[in-house]
């Protein structure tokens, strides 16, 4: 009689087969998700919180941060992609394709706010990014606004005598000084909403005709 034979399981370089690989991936990115998280969280109480602070928060060894962020910086910059992209996300589910082009402005720019209220410490830090770097880091939460600026010039409510990009670096420009003046302390957290929105609406407002 011939025994049980054992399953073919075919390894790569590491030794790993084809089962274990995936199990290995989505384990990675959980850890690489309990690391954003925990940065989010620290960055928001400590803007200068080390790499230890944060796996301490996340629940790991420095070691595991480490294999994943080779420095501070690069985990600064993987928090500000995880950032912006909740920010597009609740950009597009805000709906800016729906109704009038200031009112569907107004929630968007509410939406994206309430939203950047736990990342208002990351706001402050990438504050210091040249104008480029910070503008490109921006790139999927603009463009999710870009068709509601067009449309707005289209349809005559904003001014249609600057570029879509001029209306949305104004836009981010107000919503990083709102962010800054609320961490300051120089506005009222009940205040900053009404303000910011007031001021976005003003500036991109079209002249009224005489």
């Amino acid at each position: 009689m011939h025994g049980h034979r054992k399953p073919d399981q075919r390894h790569d370089r590491h030794g790993q087969t084809a089962e274990a690989r995936p199990r290995r991936r989505a384990d990675a990115e959980r850890s690489i998700a309990r690391i954003l998280e925990a940065a989010v969280d620290c960055l928001s109480r400590n803007p200068e919180a080390s790499m230890a602070d944060i796996a301490r928060h996340a629940g790991v060894v420095r070691a595991t941060i480490y294999a994943h962020f080779a420095t501070r910086e690069s985990l600064l910059e993987a928090v500000t992609d995880h950032a912006i992209a909740d920010v597009a996300g609740v950009i597009a589910s805000a709906d800016p394709g729906r109704d009038e082009p200031t009112e569907a402005l107004t929630r968007v720019v509410a939406a994206a706010w309430r939203t950047l209220g736990r990342y208002h410490a990351l706001v402050e830090i990438n504050a210091r990014m040249p104008h480029a770097e910070l503008h490109h880091r921006h790139g999927s939460a603009l463009s999710a606004l870009e068709p509601l600026i067009t449309r707005g010039q289209q349809a005559g409510a904003f001014r249609p005598d600057v570029p879509a990009s001029w209306h949305l670096a104004t836009v981010m420009a107000l919503i990083h000084g709102a962010s800054a003046e609320l961490s300051a302390g120089r506005i009222a957290e009940d205040q900053v909403e009404g303000a910011l929105i007031a001021a976005v609406a003003g500036a991109l407002a079209a002249e009224a005709s005489s």
